[in-house]
């Protein structure tokens, strides 16, 4: 579909007038927002593109990576990429702009998260989550239950969600040592989110995400109905977002509340999900866009 034709359907299913679509190539899985670019993982092309926030236009040319580059962690110096053809991570710097030779990492890396100075990158197919300090070797690597497949983290605390185990594990970030046994919330989680000592999670089964308080390991309260297969959360405080890829839809909650604020139309093949200050940025894979909405 084109974009010009894409974007006139979304407007007439209620997006608003806060939606933008822009076109990438290579099928976007990752995205990532930094202060003055958003960067998309596109593992088609085997490369990463920056856009600009506010324009989208693109900044420079694509960063070869090679492989197959899926997820995206921000530091304050560079990223790091997943890459699933290879089970590595590779290292980019910012400015000037390198890519540095992928670093083998298992058999599989499913994601990666930037915490306390540590990059933690699960392997589903190992059940283990790796934590590689600065020296770049992995120097750690603690079981997390069956097939993880999100890694979340935000102040003190790293989180891992498992799929198979249906279960949530959580690490402090800055000790590098688990807390507690695994969360059990029952269902498929994919995805989490964490802000302050909060962690929301996204059941793919049960089309709901809930709360779950990462200081007594408890969840809390009932869980917040978002629609079909969601894949993605994103939390700011009390603001949730849920991408949906069964509804197509993005999803605004309240989480104070467990209210579903809004419901936003997305494209056919919804991927990642990255929130902004201002924004909140979609990829969709099939159909090689981001789409951005106004929070």
């Amino acid at each position: 579909m084109a974009v010009a034709a894409f974007l006139a359907l979304m407007l007439t299913r209620g997006a608003g007038p806060g939606a933008a679509v822009f076109d990438v190539a290579g099928h976007p899985t990752g995205l990532v927002v930094t202060e003055d670019a958003v960067w998309v993982a596109m593992p088609g092309s085997g490369a990463v593109r920056a856009l600009h926030p506010v324009s989208g236009r693109q900044l420079g040319a694509p960063l070869r990576t090679g492989g197959a580059p899926t997820r995206l962690a921000a530091g304050a110096a560079g990223l790091w990429v997943s890459d699933t053809a290879r089970g590595a991570v590779i290292p980019i710097q910012h400015s000037p702009s390198k890519v540095y030779g992928a670093i083998a990492i298992g058999s599989d890396v499913t994601d990666l998260e930037l915490a306390a100075g540590a990059l933690w990158v699960a392997s589903s197919a190992e059940g283990v989550v790796r934590i590689v300090e600065s020296g770049g070797r992995p120097v750690l690597s603690a079981p997390v239950g069956a097939d993880p497949v999100d890694v979340a983290a935000g102040g003190r605390w790293v989180v891992v969600a498992g799929a198979g185990s249906g279960s949530l594990t959580r690490f402090d970030a800055r000790t590098r040592r688990r807390v507690g046994g695994p969360i059990v919330l029952g269902g498929v989680p994919v995805a989490a989110a964490v802000t302050g000592d909060v962690a929301w999670v996204a059941d793919s089964d049960g089309g709901t995400v809930r709360r779950v308080d990462l200081l007594t390991g408890r969840p809390g309260g009932a869980p917040i109905q978002v629609g079909r297969r969601p894949i993605a959360v994103a939390a700011d405080g009390q603001d949730v977002f849920v991408l949906s890829r069964g509804d197509r839809t993005l999803v605004h909650a309240d989480g104070d509340s467990g209210e579903v604020l809004s419901r936003r139309p997305v494209g056919p093949d919804p991927a990642a999900l990255a929130l902004a200050r201002d924004h909140v940025w979609v990829a969709d894979s099939g159909n090689d866009t981001l789409m951005r909405f106004a929070r």
